[in-house]
């Protein structure tokens, strides 16, 4: 095998700090971090988000005639020595891409070749060999992005590649294929029969169960913290016993998970917790003599149960039992997950803003009479920002986020700042205080949710379980719920999630402002799909040869638009469904017509009445919308039935509305006659 020696041995950083350049945590000094030498190069100190835990790279996994080569592309990327034409990356992303740039290289030593012995028939039977594995297209493209840059780092590298992979057929055939689709959100939305009830039982926890958990939290935390009542265990139990007896009361058992091959039999720990002796100190002869007697004559209970008996209802009955002390911890984290699902789906924040959120991160604005009127809250943003540290951001929510989060900040301890921080009861958080979990984490906390739903409903025989997906339970990840948001508040769906939200109101509020001072991009998900729906929308208008000609004022223009649109997606025996393709039709060939309930926008920004001065020509303002008066309004059959009820609504407000305010009823009386002469002036012409 034949090594090429690109640099000189003089030029190799050797004794570097590797993370040099990079801003660490607080209290890291640089002389403490990994040097080149290193076998593995811990990156933690330099890792500045809540969120983000221990991460190393461990040169041993490879091997060792190419651990240099790996060694130096990491430096040049953590050092961010970029050639020209390459961006820096961000401390995750270069183990993530270790990890691919470790499969190549194993890929190659398995050939016994240098990287400049590798040719493009060798980069085609890789990359044949990574789309193979059939992964997502973002894991397939960071094992390509990990191939180019042993070629586009090869001034930093002693052996590199000596062709440009994005040159091979192969890649470039696939560059093209991926190009086209480029721009398009691929994330799946979670189905609407799966997110309404989801949506309902993650507001009934913070709603009407949670003070119940924090409740028992209380009660946990106090018997874990309990001193001895006594010095002699012995003495306390037997005293812990007559109460008992007293009460007749059948003595506790470990739940299923803690019970041992010997059956069931009672809850030793849960005793020795009601007395403050914890440890082994009751596992004695007396003590299990005496525990014996007792549960022969008093038996045995279904669980270890707290006294706090439950408040909160479900359809008007309680909606548990006593809670066992054992629930707790998997009752702690349900919560924080239904939390997690609250926020997530009716802010638009990323997993990583949720989880920076912090203690007193709502502010509640107010009106002169005391009503509140807009929530906002705020958080960190990192997406798109060049801090690793995160920058301020707001968001504008609604109530039922407000209300999640004060459930945190009963849920964390005082001095805990982060609210999704693991629970003290957590095991992991026993040995690293105040972590907030990754993605990885939310996606098994929304998972336990689904499943305690699910077994809930059918010990209870309820019909609102989380359905199927494809004949199992759904698995949903983080960013779906911002895209389907994105798609709930295009699509407007006439009914409404949980009972109460709508969102035409998230609507309004998104646009008023969820981005916040974040470039969050969200606004940019939800004007797609509204131009998606648009899209299809027209598809249908403009295929249908029987529908009633339009009307109104921009009927003609409109009419000239659709014709133009309909080659476009109209072909013989079918209209254009797919949603890539309908995007593609939209960004090229977009009629600008604006379907909406009472009007239909044929917009021509010069004789627009929604346009504000200085405000972008691109497309409606529709809050500023005076459909009556303006020249772009046009009207479908499904406008003139909605003015036409609209009208008769008007109507029957007159009629009954002696007690309104003169000039209420004088307002409403001109929208009358307005509306009614409108209608009167574009009514269809008779067939």
């Amino acid at each position: 095998m034949n090594t090429a020696a690109h640099l000189a041995p003089h030029e190799q950083p050797v004794g570097r700090y590797v993370l040099a350049g990079r801003p660490l945590q607080e209290g890291m000094r640089l002389e403490e971090t990994a040097v080149f030498e290193d076998d593995v190069w811990r990156l933690t100190p330099a890792l500045l988000r809540a969120d983000r835990h221990s991460l190393a790279l461990d040169f041993t996994t490879l091997p060792t005639s190419r651990v240099l080569v790996a060694k130096q592309l990491c430096f040049a990327l953590l050092t961010q020595d970029t050639p020209p034409g390459e961006t820096p990356i961000s401390i995750t992303s270069i183990r993530t891409y270790f990890s691919s740039v470790r499969r190549f290289l194993l890929w190659v030593n398995a050939r016994d070749m240098a990287l400049a012995e590798v040719d493009p028939q060798d980069l085609t039977a890789y990359h044949e060999d990574v789309v193979a594995l059939r992964l997502q297209l973002a894991g397939t493209n960071t094992h390509r992005r990990c191939v180019r840059m042993l070629w586009a780092y090869r001034t930093r590298l002693h052996d590199h590649l000596t062709v440009d992979p994005l040159r091979v057929p192969a890649w470039q055939a696939w560059s093209r294929a991926q190009h086209r689709g480029r721009g398009e959100n691929r994330t799946d939305r979670i189905p609407e029969h799966v997110m309404a009830p989801l949506l309902t039982w993650a507001l009934r926890w913070v709603d009407d169960f949670a003070d119940d958990v924090l409740a028992a939290c209380r009660e946990r935390d106090a018997l874990d913290a309990r001193p001895p009542d006594g010095p002699d265990p012995l003495a306390s139990l037997q005293r812990l016993l007559a109460g008992f007896h007293a009460r007749n009361q059948p003595l506790p058992i470990p739940p299923a998970r803690l019970r041992g091959k010997h059956g069931i039999k009672p809850c030793v720990g849960y005793l020795a917790r009601l007395i403050g002796h914890r440890g082994k100190r009751l596992e004695t002869k007396a003590a299990a003599t005496l525990i014996h007697e007792a549960a022969r004559t008093l038996g045995l209970d279904t669980g270890s149960y707290l006294d706090h008996r439950e408040r909160g209802t479900l359809d008007g009955q309680p909606w548990h039992g006593a809670i066992s002390y054992y629930d707790v911890a998997p009752y702690e984290r349900l919560l924080q997950a239904s939390c997690w699902v609250t926020i997530g789906y009716l802010s638009g924040m990323r997993d990583s803003e949720i989880k920076h959120l912090q203690r007193g991160c709502v502010r509640v604005l107010r009106d002169p009479q005391g009503r509140i009127y807009r929530h906002h809250v705020q958080s960190l943003a990192f997406k798109g920002e060049n801090d690793p540290r995160g920058v301020p951001a707001t968001w504008i929510v609604t109530a039922p986020v407000a209300r999640a989060v004060a459930v945190l900040e009963r849920l964390q301890p005082d001095d805990q700042p982060y609210l999704f921080a693991l629970p003290r009861s957590s095991r992991r958080a026993a040995t690293v205080a105040g972590e907030v979990p990754g993605s990885n984490s939310t996606a098994s906390g929304l998972s336990a949710l689904m499943t305690w739903i699910n077994q809930y409903c059918t010990r209870n025989d309820r019909a609102d379980a989380i359905p199927q997906v494809r004949g199992r339970q759904p698995h949903l990840t983080n960013r779906q719920f911002r895209r389907t948001l994105a798609w709930f508040i295009a699509r407007r769906p006439g009914g409404t999630i949980a009972g109460a939200l709508q969102y035409r109101h998230q609507c309004i509020q998104m646009f008023e402002g969820y981005a916040g001072t974040s470039d969050s991009g969200f606004r940019d998900e939800v004007q797609a799909e509204q131009a998606l729906t648009r899209g299809q929308f027209l598809a249908d208008l403009s295929a249908d040869s029987d529908r009633p000609r339009l009307t109104g004022p921009a009927a003609t223009e409109a009419e000239q638009r659709l014709a133009a649109y309909a080659p476009h997606v109209d072909f013989p025996g079918q209209v254009v469904v797919d949603e890539a393709r309908l995007r593609r039709i939209m960004a090229r060939h977009d009629p600008r017509i604006y379907p909406g309930a009472f009007v239909t926008c044929v917009y021509n920004p010069d004789r627009a009445l929604c346009r504000r001065e200085g405000a972008d020509a691109g497309e409606p303002v529709l809050g500023g919308c005076q459909p009556l008066a303006c020249r772009n309004t046009a009207l479908t059959e499904a406008n003139r039935d909605a003015l036409a009820d609209q009208l008769t609504d008007l109507h029957s407000t007159l009629n009954d509305g002696d007690h309104l305010a003169p000039y209420v009823r004088h307002r409403l009386d001109q929208q009358r006659q307005t509306t009614a002469d409108f209608l009167t002036r574009h009514r269809p012409e008779p067939a």
